[in-house]
């Protein structure tokens, strides 16, 4: 996986969930503690949660979670299972596997059976976890409405492309109205938000790196 957005960026940039991301990792932890770091981060922020929220939920301090988060510390059994908890997730989606395929196939039923339901966006995976993967791509259904169906900002890069509908993409402070066939890519770091711009259901493909685990 990349490193979190790198040393170049400026020093108050924050994740989606309002936490500073993290600088550079030090050389001296290993490869395994920095993953399981990140993806305990990126399925936090996927959830809209904060540190805080980790800690009321799972019992494990915010602060601590931060330095497992950070690739600073690596978690107990017990406190991995908290955070498991926590994320409602299975511990086991937490630990980065060295037995991964090299090819992962998506089929549509499972895909649709997986699917996440968030305010007016439905998401469905369309990547499942490969060795060393860093490229992810979900499918997203925005329904009808009077606003963004969501708004963050994450480490990386990303790409939309419009499959159906009407889709007003704000990135910073640009934004564009994107039709079927059209896409957008940009770097993640920068505040960006899909909104429904028509009375029908749209859809899009968005793909980033590094992937996000769904």
């Amino acid at each position: 996986m990349n490193d979190p957005l790198g040393a170049a960026e400026t020093s108050d940039t924050h994740d989606l969930a309002g936490d500073p991301v993290p600088d550079r990792a030090p050389a001296s932890h290993s490869a395994f503690t920095i993953e399981l770091g990140r993806r305990i981060k990126r399925l936090r922020i996927e959830r809209g949660l904060t540190l805080k929220d980790l800690e009321a939920r799972g019992g494990i301090s915010a602060t601590h979670v931060s330095e497992i988060e950070r690739g600073k510390a690596s978690p107990t059994v017990g406190a991995l299972g908290r955070i498991a908890v926590a994320l409602g997730v299975r511990p086991a989606l937490l630990v980065p596997g060295s037995g991964l395929p090299e090819i992962q196939v998506v089929r549509a039923a499972e895909r649709e059976g997986s699917a996440l339901k968030r305010g007016t966006l439905v998401v469905a995976p369309l990547t499942g976890p490969t060795h060393g993967a860093r490229l992810g791509a979900h499918r997203m259904t925005l329904a009808p409405s009077d606003g963004p169906a969501l708004t963050h900002r994450h480490e990386g890069e990303e790409c939309v492309t419009v499959l159906s509908g009407s889709v007003e993409i704000r990135v910073g402070e640009e934004s564009w109205v994107l039709n079927e066939g059209d896409a957008v890519h940009f770097r993640a770091h920068l505040t960006h938000s899909y909104a429904n711009a028509g009375p029908l259901p749209a859809v899009i493909i968005t793909a980033s790196q590094p992937r996000f685990l769904h």
